[in-house]
């Protein structure tokens, strides 16, 4: 199979993926889940392509898969921080990409962004270098505020509206606006 057909292909499965996939159901599993590996997969394939195939995927996206890709990057940020894993924390980072690709009017981005950057902390990597590798896979205006949001040393998950609880589980995070 050609690389175009084999991409078109994959996109082709992954929206009828998440079109079988509850928000609510998605969000109350335990982390992790099969489900993590799946979206975690999914994230990796769409990092492989190429700029024009990105393009593509993002188009193929309807706005109720995107909060898949939302909710797959916070629990892979939980993920990164209980293994102390920079791939979770990447690929988290690229999921809340994929969920940002059209941002609605109003939506405070540098609210979910404030997890990663703290994570990237909490597990020793740069935020500065985390937020510019995934920048590389975000359109334009989403790229700029990623790399300058990477580069801020004034990040606090309080101030941005984040608890980081402690469960039997691991660490885990929790907006409490």
């Amino acid at each position: 199979m050609k690389n175009g057909n084999a991409f078109r292909t994959f996109m082709d499965e992954t929206v009828h993926y998440l079109s079988g996939l509850k928000v609510v159901v998605y969000y109350a599993e335990p982390i992790p889940s099969a489900t993590d590996e799946k979206m975690q997969a999914v994230v990796a394939r769409f990092m492989r392509g190429t700029a024009v195939e990105q393009e593509q995927f993002q188009l193929a996206l309807a706005q109720e898969h995107r909060s898949h890709f939302g909710i797959y990057g916070h629990r892979a940020a939980t993920l990164a921080v209980r293994q102390n894993s920079r791939d979770w924390l990447l690929s988290g980072l690229v999921g809340a990409v994929i969920s940002n690709y059209i941002i609605p009017p109003k939506r405070n981005v540098d609210v979910s962004l404030a997890v990663y950057h703290h994570c990237a902390q909490k597990i020793g990597i740069s935020p500065e270098d985390l937020f510019s590798e995934a920048a590389r896979y975000a359109q334009p205006g989403l790229a700029g505020t990623l790399r300058s949001f990477g580069r801020r040393a004034d990040i606090n998950l309080k101030q941005f509206g984040w608890q980081e609880q402690k469960t039997p589980e691991g660490v885990r995070y929790k907006f409490s606006w």
